[in-house]
């Protein structure tokens, strides 16, 4: 199932009240991640989210090398990208198939998020093939398995107070680049389960519907595999 959505742009803060005022959904500050040099805030769906994450510290990455790829096509197209979809398995072993049957491994480092407020969240993720690019910079999902998912999920946390948010309630559709066989073979099961729909662009995510108590609502902004 999707766990979460990855949002990169070059200014976290602007990015998550842009979008919470345009879309009334609600975010959190998830902290950091890794080595503090990004920076998320978190936009819960349901059971899933939407992760905005940004450079917060520009001396730690003073070198372009070192700048996430993501970051560097926001600052060339001057607006946020989706970067990432990320889906969820249940069992470190299932994650671990799955690296298999894309002839790579699991990540060996964890990816830690330390939110202002408690200890750092855990998650590894797949697959990671040696002398490859991340898939997610050519547009293609990856997959995630959660440290103590069932109390501590990034989607299950509240939200900043600010009036007039939304409830949310789930991801209705997601709009992809590429075509459904393609989707089906990277994935090993029916991209209908997912709720995706192709655009035949590209490969990478384009669109986002979210349920709400107030109607849907869609997110759409470049996808950065096909900036």
């Amino acid at each position: 199932m999707l766990d979460h959505i990855h949002l990169g742009c070059a200014n976290v803060y602007t990015t998550a009240f842009d979008l919470m005022n345009a879309t009334k959904l609600g975010h959190y500050d998830a902290g950091f991640a890794g080595n503090v040099t990004i920076g998320s805030k978190i936009v819960p769906l349901g059971d899933s989210y939407i992760e905005i994450t940004s450079i917060v510290d520009p001396f730690a990455t003073a070198d372009a090398a070192k700048k996430p790829w993501w970051y560097r096509r926001a600052v060339v197209l001057k607006s946020a990208l989706f970067s990432g979809v990320c889906l969820r398995v249940n069992t470190m072993d299932e994650l671990g198939d799955i690296a298999k049957r894309h002839r790579g491994t699991v990540r060996a480092a964890a990816t830690t998020l330390t939110p202002p407020d408690g200890p750092p969240l855990k998650f590894w993720e797949a697959p990671a093939v040696p002398g490859a690019a991340d898939p997610s910079e050519s547009g293609k999902p990856t997959w995630c398995y959660w440290e103590n998912r069932l109390y501590r999920h990034p989607s299950g946390q509240p939200v900043v107070n600010a009036p007039g948010l939304v409830d949310p309630r789930g991801v209705a559709w997601m709009e992809m680049g590429g075509t459904k066989a393609q989707m089906q073979a990277w994935l090993g099961q029916n991209p209908d389960d997912l709720r995706m729909k192709f655009n035949g662009r590209l490969a990478g995510l384009y669109a986002v519907g979210i349920r709400t108590d107030a109607g849907e609502v869609e997110i759409r902004r470049p996808s950065a595999a096909g900036a």
